[in-house]
């Protein structure tokens, strides 16, 4: 019996002692998030794109102040935190043109899409119609089309830099 209570007392004390805290001994700083590496969870609510208040999860009109429609350089640029292919395009004429061209060569990519200017409604259901395979998400690229320089769309962005 003291052997057992013994036992259990020194069980009881390790578990103590390793719901401390962690103790960081080295970070790089090159860290990435875990999140790619997940199995992704169905959700059992619809995948509509509204909420359940009935609100959209963007707000119209989409904009990126720093882009517009127009030629892209292509530039070479090592991007190696990227995890996957991105484009970035509109909702005017050059980039449903654009989209139509490159849509066969976005899915072997597995790119993910950005429709960074849309004025309605309409404009996005026009481009998820053409993008049908892609993933495409209405949403501003100010925040990183500066610090990379990028003034117009359509454009791709991938790991060793962009191309229209």
């Amino acid at each position: 019996m003291r052997r057992l209570m013994l036992a259990m007392c020194l069980l009881w004390a390790q578990m103590v002692q390793a719901g401390g805290p962690l103790t960081v001994i080295y970070d790089s700083g090159d860290t990435l998030p875990i999140a790619p590496y997940l199995p992704v969870r169905a959700s059992p609510k619809s995948t509509e794109a509204k909420s359940p208040t009935g609100k959209m999860p963007f707000q119209l009109p989409i904009r990126t102040p720093s882009m517009s429609p127009g030629k892209v350089e292509v530039t070479v640029k090592p991007l190696r935190y990227l995890q996957q292919p991105l484009f970035l395009m509109g909702s005017d004429e050059h980039s449903k043109a654009w989209l139509a061209a490159k849509r066969d060569q976005l899915i072997k990519l597995n790119a993910v899409g950005l429709l960074v200017q849309a004025d309605t409604l309409k404009d996005i259901k026009d481009m998820q119609a053409i993008a049908k395979g892609l993933r495409l998400i209405p949403a501003s690229a100010e925040s990183f089309a500066k610090p990379l320089n990028l003034t117009h769309y359509p454009v791709l962005i991938s790991k060793h830099g962009w191309e229209q």
